[in-house]
């Protein structure tokens, strides 16, 4: 009798989430399993949103389940996971049939671990489907707490899926209030961020199609905007190809915001961005100015993506070094404006990157730093008086944000703080960056 079928896509996610939490990139492992699997589009859309709404209510999964199990600890890890995976299916995609989540997760138990976890995967998916109403309360992730800090601090811990140190780091730099509402915003999708090309020939056909669907977009300028995918689908019928082509980019509309906040376009030249990566940061201040711009990164694959894009942008070629930033500087002249999109814990951005949160540890925390502190202090001494350290980073920790530009500032008396930026924690962007601006005022 042939065994049944595991459909792919619930192959593919689970395949992938073990590569994840065993430390690879989350977009990287998934089109791995994509491609290797040869998923048609519609079987890939259902993977990505398994293997990302998994990742971002993980912490709820597990509370869930361990509340259903007699002894939670005797179950194999990669079974633990089938299981959550399929509770994520249960509660959150309604489109799919119960028969169906039950059948696949049956069948994968079974063919993996046998028949007598086969039934406590069917007793699970029949608790979660009774239970579906209460699991979806906020109440029921109050259970058993202490007291009243402890509570609100379990709570957010178990319902906003978040570990436990990330609760307590946002809470004691935060405060309760804003704490819940960071919790809250990274425990849904970002919205997709959109920036128009203003050299490109579509760029004014675009421009009267963001202005058609003006009320259903967030639109920080006529060239940056952000929307739901459904949105996008209908505002720019011909994404892809207006992204293959060079007249779009995706980028967070926070990261372009907190550009536009600082002045890019405005800043002293040349501008060396000395963290470029894959040059999202380095084509946005080609593309809104024109200007002189150096760019490094310490990773040979990021910069071979940096050049990529310029090519893809139609944007003129650049100075690019194979260079680390807490490094003394490559270039033979000084800079005017350094540009630091500093190496972070990430922790702003975990509606994007789900992941991180499930892979950071505290123990991440002092070696950034002490990478942060080299590289504002090599960078500080690549700049002649009058020139810019623009500092930025996509976390929610103070001791990486404000602490370290006053660390900077106590010893460098030469310069001085004159701008910093703050993503509001009620920003419908559901990402966070924070940023400094420091300015060398003298020798």
């Amino acid at each position: 009798m042939p065994q049944p079928t595991i459909p792919p896509a619930r192959l593919a996610a689970l395949a992938a989430l073990g590569r994840i939490m065993r430390g690879e990139d989350a977009q990287f492992a998934l089109d791995g399993q994509i491609r290797e699997r040869k998923l048609d589009i519609r079987d890939a859309n259902l993977a990505s949103e398994l293997c990302y709404g998994y990742l971002r209510h993980k912490g709820r999964l597990a509370f869930c389940l361990d509340r259903f199990l007699r002894k939670p600890g005797n179950l194999p890890p990669q079974c633990r996971t089938a299981l959550e995976l399929a509770g994520y299916e249960a509660l959150f995609l309604e489109r799919i049939p119960e028969f169906a989540t039950r059948s696949w997760l049956t069948n994968r138990v079974r063919k993996k671990w046998g028949g007598g976890l086969a039934k406590v995967a069917s007793a699970w998916m029949t608790w979660v489907f009774e239970q579906s109403e209460a699991l979806l309360d906020p109440d029921f992730y109050r259970q058993d707490a202490p007291n009243e800090r402890t509570d609100q601090r379990t709570f957010l811990s178990r319902y906003h899926s978040l570990p436990l140190w990330i609760v307590d780091l946002w809470i004691d730099g935060y405060g309760l209030d804003t704490a819940s509402r960071l919790a809250e915003a990274q425990s849904a999708p970002a919205p997709l961020g959109l920036r128009l090309n203003p050299l490109h020939p579509r760029r004014d056909a675009l421009v009267r199609q963001i202005e058609a669907f003006a009320s259903e977009l967030e639109i920080l300028d006529p060239l940056s905007i952000a929307c739901s995918r459904e949105t996008a689908r209908r505002a720019f019928p011909d994404l892809t190809e207006d992204i293959q082509n060079g007249a779009i980019s995706r980028q967070s509309l926070e990261a372009q915001r907190i550009l536009h906040a600082f002045g890019a376009g405005s800043w002293p030249e040349p501008v060396w961005d000395a963290c470029a990566g894959r040059g999202g940061k380095t084509a946005y201040l080609l593309e809104r100015a024109q200007c002189q711009v150096w760019a490094s990164d310490p990773n040979a694959v990021r910069l071979r993506g940096l050049v990529q894009e310029l090519r893809r942008l139609n944007l003129p070629p650049i100075p690019v070094v194979l260079a680390r930033a807490d490094a003394p500087s490559p270039w033979k002249e000084h800079p005017r404006t350094i540009l630091l999109d500093a190496p972070c814990s990430g922790l702003g951005v975990l509606a994007r990157r789900p992941d991180s949160k499930w892979k950071r540890t505290p123990r991440d925390i002092p070696p950034l730093i002490a990478l942060q502190d080299r590289i504002l202090q090599q960078a500080a001494a690549s700049l002649p008086p009058g020139g810019r350290i623009i500092y930025i980073t996509c976390t929610l920790n103070p001791a990486e944000n404000q602490e370290r530009i006053d660390h900077f500032l106590d010893s460098r008396h030469d310069f001085a703080l004159t701008s910093q930026y703050a993503t509001p924690p009620d920003s419908p962007g559901r990402e966070f960056f924070w940023g400094a601006v420091l300015e060398r005022t003298s020798e």
